[in-house]
This record gives C-alpha cells, sequence and structure tokens, in this order.
C-alpha cells in the first residue's frame, strides 16, 4: 500500500465521524478521480420539479430557493470544494427539538470521547429528528440529485463536514408550504435496500446498476443508514475488501487499501424510510457500504461487514 493509500485508510477508520465520512475524513485523491463532471448542469432524467439547487462550498451551504410546495421535490446538490467530501442531508425536527439543540447533541455523538457520552448523544440525535438522507457530493463526482415526497413543515439541510452550533452557515432552513404533496413520484428502475441479517447489515440489490441513473433507496434496518459508492482498484477482490475493512476496525495499518478516490452517495435514512438518489459515474466495479456508526457497537457499519461489490454500466 503506497504512502497515500495509506493516508486515506487512516482517516476512515477515524472514531469521531458519524455519518458517512463527515467532519473531512476523506481527503480526495486527485490523480483518481471516481467520477465524471454531470453533465452541463442538467437535471439526470426525468428530475421531479421543483429542482433546489445547493452549492456546499468550504465557507458554507447555499440553496438557490429556500420554499417549495408540497409534494415531489428534488434537491440537486455540487460543491466547488476539491479538498472534501460534502455530506448533506435533509432533516425535520421533532417538536420541542430547536436546531442549535439539536446540534449541540449532534457535536457531543460526533466528538465525545467517553463512550457513556458519545452513546447518549447518539440516542438523542437519533430521537429528536426524522432523517430523509441527502447527496454526498465531491467535485470531482459531480451533481448529485436527492428526491422526496415532502409534506407540509420546516425542514433543515445540513452540510454534516461540520455540524457545530458555532457554524449556522453550514445550515439552510427548507420551507415546504401548502396543505398536502402534489406530483408524481420520481420513477426508477432500481431498488437498493439496506437491511438486518440477524446482527450483520447488508444490501439488498441487483449485482449490476446503472453509472448513469437513479435508484430507490429504502432502508430496512432497525438504525439509521445510509449507501455509498466507493470505486474499487483494478482485481481488488472481496478477499481484498474484507482485509482492508477488518484492519481499520482494529486501528491498523490495511495490508491492501483497494480503493480509489472518494464516496459519493445518500447520507443516512430514518428506518423505514426511502428516497430517490441519482449519480453519474464512471463504470467500473463499485463498494456498496455505509460508515454510519453501529448505535450498539460504535463501530461504522463498513469495518464490521456491511458491504457489497457491484458493478457500474
Amino acid at each position: 500500500m503506497d504512502a497515500k493509500s495509506s493516508v486515506v485508510g487512516r482517516r476512515l477508520g477515524r472514531r469521531g465521524v458519524l455519518f458517512g465520512l463527515a467532519g473531512g475524513a476523506v481527503a480526495l485523491v486527485p490523480q483518481a478521480a471516481a467520477a465524471r463532471p454531470a453533465a452541463q448542469g442538467r437535471p439526470f432524467g426525468r428530475g421531479a420539479a421543483p429542482v433546489v439547487e445547493a452549492v456546499a462550498a468550504p465557507d458554507g451551504l447555499s440553496l438557490s430557493s429556500g420554499t417549495v410546495p408540497a409534494g415531489t421535490v428534488t434537491l440537486r446538490a455540487t460543491t466547488p470544494d476539491p479538498a472534501l467530501q460534502h455530506p448533506l442531508g435533509l432533516v425535520r425536527l421533532k417538536p420541542g427539538v430547536g436546531i442549535e439543540q439539536f446540534l449541540a447533541h449532534y457535536q457531543q455523538a460526533a466528538t465525545a470521547q467517553d463512550p457513556a457520552q458519545r452513546r447518549a448523544g447518539l440516542q438523542l440525535i437519533d430521537t429528536e429528528a426524522w432523517y430523509y438522507g441527502g447527496p454526498a457530493v465531491t467535485a470531482a463526482g459531480g451533481a448529485l440529485e436527492a428526491t422526496w415526497i415532502l409534506t407540509p413543515g420546516t425542514y433543515h439541510l445540513l452540510d454534516y463536514t461540520t455540524v457545530d452550533p458555532a457554524h449556522p452557515e453550514r445550515v439552510r432552513t427548507l420551507t415546504v408550504t401548502g396543505a398536502r404533496p402534489q406530483g408524481r413520484p420520481r420513477g426508477t428502475a432500481h431498488v437498493i435496500a439496506p437491511y438486518d441479517d440477524g446482527d450483520q447489515g447488508r444490501y439488498l440489490t441487483d449485482g449490476t446498476l446503472p453509472a448513469r441513473g437513479a435508484f430507490q433507496v429504502v432502508n430496512q434496518t432497525g438504525q439509521l443508514n445510509e449507501v455509498m459508492f466507493l470505486r474499487t482498484t483494478p482485481g481488488a477482490t472481496e478477499a481484498d475488501v474484507t482485509a482492508c475493512m477488518e484492519a481499520l476496525r482494529k486501528g491498523e495499518k490495511p495490508p491492501v487499501y483497494p480503493f480509489t478516490g472518494v464516496p459519493t452517495g445518500l447520507t443516512p435514512l430514518q428506518p423505514g424510510a426511502s428516497a430517490v438518489f441519482a449519480h453519474d459515474l464512471q463504470p467500473g466495479r463499485y463498494l456498496l457500504t455505509s460508515f454510519i456508526s453501529n448505535r450498539q457497537t460504535l463501530v461504522k457499519r463498513a469495518f464490521e461487514g456491511m458491504w457489497r461489490l457491484v458493478t457500474l454500466r
């Protein structure tokens, strides 16, 4: 494993990261970009209207509109940041929970060194909001989309790179108006369903998926979970992935680092929730996985074996 792969591997193993690879856990590997720019800024396929454009810049998050009618809504996200992945997530706080309170508890869950304090923080944020997922974007990966059916109310879009009460520029409010949802659900030909197989997390999906296209993601596990695509190196095997993940779980240097670039995908969804996710990646072999912390073990699901190799064509 070369020096750059070693650095990326260590960053994948950082314990303090809560959702996906938030908090700048993984730096881009410039010569190993795993995606191509989206075509001319157009939405993918039949992206549902209205489309809200989100730009996750190093100095903050911006939205093209802070108000949308209830119904089918597409968030189309990009980042100009060449250094970091920006995992975006849409949440709706439960009655009586303020955004400052939620962010403070999130910070506790992400940074507490005491396992008991971390568990307490996780329990709080898991019960204080509904999670709808969102695009985890990189500059190399171009635009990503997430589509939902939203009911009237107040939502918050978070950039999980820095979720901290002292950084309100990473949070934007989305107000959904109207009496009832309108529009049609966004149709897809493929489903990706994280599910529990006893204590083991798994993915139910086809072994071959479109490199450019949309997926219906349905979280069938008992906790928050995500869907991330991470490009593998040529010739990487399941044994290579297993050895790498087991070493990262132990905090050790992997014997081989079979990945290239930075993950992109859909950030955590509430158990039982669904969203449509659209991407445009280079064809090839990818690891489908989740880097969210297991609420029981505090270990990332990927390190516990929640992954599957898929081919994008």
